[in-house]
């Protein structure tokens, strides 16, 4: 059921007090088979197996993928937040200049997804870098796997599944772009927070948490090899 526009997303419970409080909205299961799943296609296109790759990609359910972020992860904040348009008011007042910068350098975003060894800091599900996405796409084609600005164009996974660097602190409130006020977030997770501070969308700070190592690098060792690999004319 589609939650864009409701007044409450039917994948969070009513009751708040049952409510996550480390995430705006866990991802479904088959989110990690997903990951599993593009794993396989990124391994496949390295060693140059086109059609084994493909065929990985098909069984990655993209589509359910990028459906669940357009339909209830970008939107859980406004479930979370009640009153939101209120909440959103009482913030643009506290608006203020920030001199950081809001975007951070790509140096600054690999430090963070580094330090949280590429895994969102608050649902805590693996990410995969925009820069995997767009060589995979370059190699296989935008036929097979967008990676278009619109929602409605791209491949679900590159939504579901695309790491980001958040600001705990939002930088609309003042929040630097710095790498203790910096982690690494899921799209779900950045668009559920959206601009409110943790107390208003009612989660823990993430820091409360520390990041442990399991190995996952969000897929870019592959990046070296992934770079030299030239398009299959036959795409």
């Amino acid at each position: 059921m589609m939650c864009h526009k409701s007044k409450f997303c039917t994948e969070l419970n009513k009751d708040a007090e049952k409510w996550n409080k480390l995430c705006p909205l866990p991802l479904p299961n088959y989110f990690n088979e997903a990951v599993d799943g593009f794993t396989r296609a990124i391994s496949e296109i390295v060693k140059g197996g086109f059609k084994e790759s493909l065929k990985a990609l098909e069984e990655c359910n993209s589509e359910a993928v990028g459906r669940f972020f357009i339909e209830h992860g970008q939107q859980s904040s406004y479930s979370r937040v009640f009153d939101w348009k209120k909440v959103k008011i009482e913030n643009k007042l506290k608006k203020r200049s920030n001199p950081s910068p809001r975007n951070p350098t790509g140096r600054l975003t690999r430090e963070v997804y580094e330090r949280d060894y590429y895994r969102c800091r608050y649902c805590g599900s693996k990410i995969i870098t925009k820069e995997v996405f767009r060589e995979y796409s370059r190699i296989i084609g935008s036929n097979n796997f967008s990676v278009a600005r619109k929602n409605s164009e791209r491949n679900g996974l590159t939504l579901g599944l695309r790491g980001v660097v958040d600001h705990v602190h939002p930088h609309s409130l003042g929040g630097r772009t710095e790498l203790d006020n910096l982690v690494t977030s899921c799209y779900s997770c950045n668009f559920g927070k959206a601009e409110y501070t943790l107390e208003q969308v009612k989660i823990e700070s993430p820091y409360s948490r520390q990041p442990k190592d399991d190995g996952w690098r969000g897929l870019t060792e592959f990046l070296p090899a992934l770079k030299v690999i030239n398009k299959p004319r036959h795409t």
